[in-house]
């Protein structure tokens, strides 16, 4: 079996919940232990870190991997989702999993595979557990999927957990409160192992709380440990200095950062939160490495799709938030950039808070809505409906390309244009 025979079964034949839904949605680790046990039990073989929250997971994830690659460590990183090949999802020092390793795992392992059904993601987990184990990496990077208490991933027993933070999505399968969302994230907890909380919200925080003490775990707030004392950003092309200082020791941080927005500063806070655990565990991390790490985190672990410019004639920012939180922080940036006119790229899943998503894009931007090639995918014609109920006016168009290109024949000088919505709206755009 050839990569791309492997990849088409994996993607097709496997349920898959980023282009089916719940219905391709198998919460449980039953079968991702099983497998896991077939495979010599290679997730208990790796020091990691597990990383759940609605949104900053992937920020997190790579900032930490990338400050760890600058300490000379050799780093697995499990990310999701991916944008152009399932293979962005597992790298070890910023390099994807090799095409002819997957082609022959799934060939080695096809019985099994077409016997148990595990989802798309049950067997990107145990894949990646495998590789990295093969790899001899020194330490994993590990995002859950989605939740946590019953995600693939929830197998592992790391060194840390993270839960970034706690907002509405996937409320179908998580919960329909906050609190309930939280309990499923609180899910990764583990008996005696530290956790970070990267944001101090008074109606989440009793959750974790809660779980860490039947757990006997450590509680770090990162949003307390850490005080901002300034910070300046650029919009275009992207960056942000800030100074952090720690509140209960000398630390002090002078960071450049690609990555901007407020929400980015609560990141970079639980990253400094992590590094100092790591640091408890004998991992040499200098002042140095975390500076460089945050600094080079695109060339080190090829993280994209979290405001991306990408320069052209007209500047086109692409991010890949896709609730109500993460579309609201893009928004308030890209309201606060000097333009003339904003031409907004824009495409939903159909199981997404349409309306609540909806009610925050801004009525004076020009719009191209569209739908991306999911079963998901929210009818670009029913998007369009949906959006004049908001005084969002523009133009229909039946592919993402289409979109995308009529954008950019239309805007002119001191123009930007906007893709988001979906990952997979990004994806093709890219």
């Amino acid at each position: 079996m050839k990569f791309l025979e492997a990849e088409k079964f994996i993607m097709e034949q496997l349920p898959m919940y980023e282009r089916q839904g719940s219905s391709g949605y198998q919460g449980g680790i039953e079968k991702t232990l099983f497998m896991l046990n077939k495979f010599d039990k290679p997730h208990l073989k790796i020091p990691m870190i597990h990383i759940a929250g609605t949104n900053g997971k992937g920020s997190v994830s790579s900032l930490i991997a990338s400050i760890l690659q600058e300490a000379g460590y050799k780093v697995g990183l499990y990310t999701s989702p991916h944008l152009k090949t399932m293979r962005e999802r597992i790298k070890v020092n910023g390099e994807m999993i090799p095409a002819q390793w997957i082609a022959k795992f799934t060939t080695k392992n096809f019985k099994l595979l077409e016997q148990l059904k595990p989802s798309f993601f049950e067997i990107n987990t145990v894949m990646a557990f495998s590789y990295f184990a093969q790899s001899n990496v020194d330490i994993a990077v590990i995002e859950t999927g989605l939740g946590g208490r019953l995600d693939a991933t929830n197998v592992i027993i790391p060194l840390v957990s993270i839960i970034t933070n706690i907002s509405y999505d996937h409320t179908n399968l998580l919960g329909n409160t906050l609190q309930e969302i939280a309990a499923e994230k609180a899910g990764i907890i583990k008996n005696g192992i530290p956790c970070i909380i990267g944001e101090n919200d008074q109606e989440t925080l009793p959750v974790f709380i809660d779980f860490a003490y039947k757990n006997n775990a450590r509680l770090i707030i990162s949003a307390d440990e850490w005080k901002l004392i300034d910070f300046s950003q650029n919009l275009l092309p992207p960056s942000m200095r800030l100074h952090l200082k720690n509140n209960y020791n000398d630390d002090f941080f002078d960071i450049y950062s690609p990555l901007i927005g407020k929400f980015q500063i609560d990141n970079i806070k639980t990253v400094l939160s992590a590094i100092n655990i790591l640091q408890t565990y004998k991992y040499i991390i200098s002042t140095k490495h975390i500076i460089n790490g945050i600094k080079n985190v695109f060339d080190n672990t090829g993280f994209f799709g979290r405001w991306t410019y990408v320069p052209d004639r007209i500047p086109i920012i692409m991010d890949i938030g896709h609730n109500v939180n993460a579309v609201s922080n893009v928004i308030k940036i890209l309201e606060s950039i000097p333009k003339d006119h904003l031409h907004i790229v824009w495409g939903m899943m159909a199981d997404k808070d349409i309306d609540g998503i909806l009610s925050l894009l801004p009525k004076d931007a020009i719009y191209y809505f569209c739908s991306p090639k999911v079963p998901r995918a929210l009818d670009f014609m029913l998007l369009n409906e949906k959006a004049k109920n908001f005084n969002l006016s523009g133009k229909t168009y039946n592919s993402v390309s289409n979109a995308l290109n009529a954008a950019k024949s239309q805007a002119i000088a001191n123009d930007i244009i906007y893709v988001g919505g979906s990952a997979f709206v990004v994806a093709e755009a890219m």
